[in-house]
Order: C-alpha cells, then structure tokens, then sequence
C-alpha cells in the first residue's frame, strides 16, 4: 500500500508504524489526526486505549482526533453496499467479539470479519484514554441523492467522534 501511496502521491510523506509505536513522531505537534476504520479491527479495551492514548500525545494544546468508526447497527442490517443477512450471530455479539459483513460493491465476496464495539465503550475508552468527544456525528444518506439506498436513510453506518484531551 505504501508502494501504490507513494506513486500516486509522490510529494506526500507515508510511514509503515509498528502496532501502535509512534514514537517516531513528534509530541505535541499535530493539529489533526485522522482514524477512519482503524479501531473497527482492535479486539480489547485494552489495546484501543493505548493506541488512542498514542495518537493524543502527537496533538498540539488545541488539536483534535477525528475517529471514524463503523456503528453496531452496520452489523445487523443490509445496506447499498453491505449485507449481513447471512450472519444472524451479529445480533448477539458484544463489544469485541468478532462480527462478519460482506462487501457488496467489491469482486471479492468473502466476508469482512470486523470487532463490534458498542457507543458506550468507545465513551469508555475515549475517557480512560484521556480525551474527550467534542462532537458525535451519525451521518445519514440522503433520498435525493442517486443511489439506491436501502438502511442508510434511516441508521447511520458510522459514528464520527471529534475528540481532544481531556487534560
């Protein structure tokens, strides 16, 4: 990925990160960190802590994180591009255990195992991480837009929390 990054963006600086070893990059200095689907892959509170917890130490006084993460209800419900159907075991899964949900705007059909984490622990481990939600967005499709939406109108697929120290 970094090889494909680097041809189309040659002037853009990438990094391959050890598991959650930032160390490499300077505290205090960033005004914004972007994490979109990262977290949808960490199985414990204890490692997501610790990875937020590194991601706060990159941010300046007035920076800010933004986490993309996918909503419990992506799991449990059939959408333009994803389905669930053939996985009813996702309705029973607690924050960290594995949810299954196959992509259907890609080839490839396998399914996608993801780890669920519930609103209440991504509070959870954004406080015992040191931060704080600024902003908690649950964007919705719209019906005029040219797509065939099927859940998207009504459930939001994915939480955006706005995030700063809480120090």
């Amino acid at each position: 990925m970094l090889t494909m990054a680097r041809k189309r963006d040659p002037d853009g600086e990438y990094h391959l990160v050890p598991d959650g070893n930032l160390d490499g990059f300077a505290a205090d200095t960033y005004d914004l960190v972007l994490s979109a689907f990262t977290f949808d892959n960490i199985p414990t509170m204890e490692k997501k802590v610790l990875h937020f917890q590194s991601l706060k130490r990159l941010l300046n006084r007035n920076g800010r994180i933004v986490s993309v993460v996918s909503s419990p209800e992506i799991y449990v419900n059939e959408w333009a591009s994803f389905s669930t159907k053939d996985f009813p075991e996702n309705r029973a899964a607690k924050s960290g255990e594995k949810a299954l949900i196959v992509m259907l705007d890609v080839d490839d059909s396998r399914p996608v195992e993801d780890i669920i984490w519930k609103d209440q622990d991504y509070e959870q481990t954004y406080k015992l991480a040191g931060l704080v939600p600024v902003n908690i967005s649950r964007p919705l499709a719209n019906q005029t837009e040219p797509y065939n939406w099927v859940s998207e109108t009504k459930i939001a697929p994915w939480v955006i929390y706005v995030l700063r120290s809480g120090e």
